[in-house]
């Protein structure tokens, strides 16, 4: 005979789903207050020099233990990353026990911050600082010049364009390339690095950038990596790129010369080809360890051959 069960022993189903539900509840709240205390630990849940500032109560401001000596950190301007990072891996191929760590972008603003409270060895930056960062005093060491180039998507089929064209095309005056395909302007965000390049040799171009942002007329992305996905996906796009990042890549996408001359070292030194821009670090005091061997590193002749084999221009340009 098959023993009895006591029907208080079996859970209906309403019973079951209100104590899954308690254990939801439970759980939550559980959750809730770790992400409270991890948050009153370290001042926030997002990495606090991507703000531009450091929480003084944060972990990064006052760490009780210093960076392990062999390993470098760098954060900073996404025109920096492409050439910093192969850098990086060559120095540690060379330098056996010593290790680079580089943050994804944070902008050459985020980069002088990081640099400036301490979070990282380097700050990487894309641009000349402005006054209020000058006022910081921090060390400023220039390693490399990128060309900036009109960069396109494989299918335009023009290879040169004129500063009167690449004004038309911001503008809105030329809409179609010579085969009849519409032209895709892509603008960065309003302060980006290579739009500031251009706009130091051609005013016009300052102000007619300004007007496209104020009418919203062209897609607007915030990030090397959006711009050459843009580029790489869209006919007929067209937009402000680093002839490095392009090399050292393969990324599918086309510079354009400028008045047919190229953007070589020769033209970019000549200033035949307008416009550059240099790539530097800066810290807050003269590195020492394993940051000031990676320093010496970038300043020697491996160095220099692999910046100049990725379409970068090593500096200072006297050696």
């Amino acid at each position: 005979m098959s023993p009895e069960i006591d029907p208080e022993d079996v859970e209906s189903p309403a019973s079951l789903a209100a104590l899954w539900i308690g254990v939801a509840v439970i759980l939550a709240a559980a959750v809730g207050v770790a992400g409270f205390l991890l948050v009153d630990l370290i001042g926030t849940t997002r990495e606090p020099f991507t703000s531009g500032e450091v929480p003084r109560d944060s972990l990064l401001y006052l760490r009780s233990t210093t960076r392990p000596p062999e390993v470098v950190h760098l954060a900073g301007s996404g025109s920096n990353l492409p050439l910093t990072r192969a850098l990086a891996e060559a120095f540690q191929a060379t330098h056996p026990g010593r290790h680079v760590v580089v943050f994804d972008s944070i902008g050459s603003t985020g980069g002088v911050h990081a640099a400036y409270d301490d979070v990282v060895d380097f700050g990487l930056v894309s641009r000349p600082l402005r006054d209020s960062e000058l006022a910081l005093d921090l060390l400023r060491v220039p390693y490399a010049r990128v060309p900036v180039v009109v960069a396109v998507n494989l299918g335009v089929p023009e290879d040169s364009i004129s500063l009167a064209e690449l004004l038309d095309l911001y503008a809105g005056r030329r809409s179609r390339w010579s085969d009849g395909t519409p032209i895709v302007v892509i603008q960065r965000e309003p302060g980006d690095s290579s739009h500031q390049a251009v706009e130091a040799v051609l005013p016009e171009f300052a102000a007619i950038n300004q007007t496209a942002y104020r009418d919203a007329r062209w897609r607007v992305v915030d990030s090397d990596q959006a711009m050459q996905e843009a580029l790489s996906i869209t006919a007929g796009a067209v937009g402000l790129f680093d002839l490095g990042a392009i090399v050292l890549q393969r990324l599918p996408v086309k510079p354009l010369r400028i008045d047919d001359i190229a953007p070589s070292e020769a033209s970019v030194q000549s200033r035949r080809y307008p416009f550059s821009k240099d790539l530097a670090l800066v810290s807050v005091e003269p590195p020492v360890g394993a940051p000031a061997e990676f320093l010496r590193f970038i300043d020697g002749e491996q160095a220099r051959s692999l910046m100049r084999a990725s379409g970068y221009i090593p500096l200072p340009e006297d050696q």
